[in-house]
């Protein structure tokens, strides 16, 4: 288990950093907005606070096999994964989370496009129930957690639908779900057996 944490501090790293960089366009795009911006008109605790999610949700990930229903088949989704498969979710994460900040003035468009597109991808996908299982916690767990920050006046969403989030935050992390999977294929699981 140790080892499995040190291989999955690099895909921490680079999920905060691409998260804080595509939150930084949430910002430009008035999708959302910080009461004590520090930089970028972020606030000071986002690239940590991202760090400490992504590794969070690894930890989740590496327990969800466990936790899930037997039938709920893991053996795919927890072995070693390709670089390229990586490259090409984490992109397609990227372009969902960007989409949210150009495309947040129409809430529910956007969530139709995220949870469209999420159920497409997810019909082509292996490890289907699994798959789903691990993005509805996500979805619902990252929703809950960015609603208590608007509790906690930490972030401000344009269209708090709710719980203070919009309705397409849940897509947005479903999507991240399925680059999680990858990330966690690639960089924890990688040669697991060396």
């Amino acid at each position: 288990m140790k080892s499995k944490l040190i291989k999955f501090l690099p895909f921490a790293l680079i999920g905060a950093i691409v998260a804080t960089i595509c939150d930084a366009n949430h910002v430009f795009t008035g999708a959302l907005s910080y009461p004590k911006p520090f930089l970028f008109g972020q606030a000071w605790f986002v690239f940590p606070g991202f760090l400490v999610a992504f590794t969070l949700m690894g930890l989740n990930y590496l327990f969800a096999p466990t936790l899930f229903p037997k039938r709920a088949a893991s053996t795919q989704s927890t072995s070693s994964g390709s670089l390229s498969l990586f490259v090409e979710s984490l992109l397609f994460f990227m372009m969902v989370y960007l989409l949210s900040g150009f495309g947040n003035d129409e809430p529910i468009l956007l969530s139709l496009i995220f949870y469209a597109s999420f159920l497409a991808r997810w019909f082509f996908t292996y490890e289907r129930f699994f798959i789903l299982l691990f993005a509805i916690t996500l979805g619902i767990g990252g929703m809950a957690v960015e609603g208590a920050m608007t509790q906690f006046d930490l972030v401000y969403y344009r269209e708090p639908e709710i719980f203070g989030v919009p309705y397409w935050l849940g897509g947005l992390y479903m999507h991240g779900a399925l680059a999680l999977r990858e990330g966690m294929r690639y960089f924890v699981y990688q040669n697991q057996n060396l």
